[in-house]
């Protein structure tokens, strides 16, 4: 496998990814909202269609389903010194807020380090509740080394490319 390279695919599709190859994933699945991804909007109406990338309104079973292939899939290509950074937002469901803390019953396998407010000042209308203006950003690491020991180790076999791993 070639180092240093992003990978830009779905769950779907990891298969080029071996098994304990990877140092850090980052995903940032939909968010099963029926936002229709790909299209520009003007005071919450689309006023342009370029098409939907992908269904966001799925049964919730289905959903959980979706993301449990997407996060083995990315568990089984972490190195055993690998991160994951899962980015999810709260979500309004029957008319009640939706915190994202479920996700957590999917890394039970996993040690959570950080749980991190991605905070921005821009998007998220809303006429049903207080705009949310951030989001969270779970980290999960497979080894419970030390902190400063896991980011030594992180960075000196992720980013240094005269280290071979």
């Amino acid at each position: 496998m070639k180092k240093n390279i992003i990978y830009n695919k779905s769950a779907t599709n990891m298969s080029e990814l071996e098994n304990e190859s990877i140092d850090m994933m980052v995903t940032s699945p939909p968010y099963n909202i029926n936002i229709k991804y790909g299209n520009d909007w003007d005071k919450r109406k689309i006023v342009k269609s370029k098409g939907s990338k992908y269904k966001d309104d799925l049964e919730e079973s289905e959903y959980r389903l979706m993301l449990s292939d997407v996060f083995k899939e990315t568990k089984r290509a972490l190195k055993q010194t690998g991160t994951i950074f899962l980015n999810l937002k709260n979500r309004y469901i029957n008319k009640q807020l939706l915190p994202p803390f479920w996700a957590l019953d999917y890394f039970q396998d996993m040690f959570l380090k950080n749980v991190i407010i991605w905070n921005f000042d821009w998007g998220g209308s809303t006429e049903k509740r207080f705009s949310s203006r951030y989001e969270y950003v779970f980290m999960f690491t497979k080894n419970n080394l030390g902190f400063k020991k896991y980011l030594k180790a992180l960075l000196f076999s992720s980013f240094n490319p005269s280290i071979s791993s």
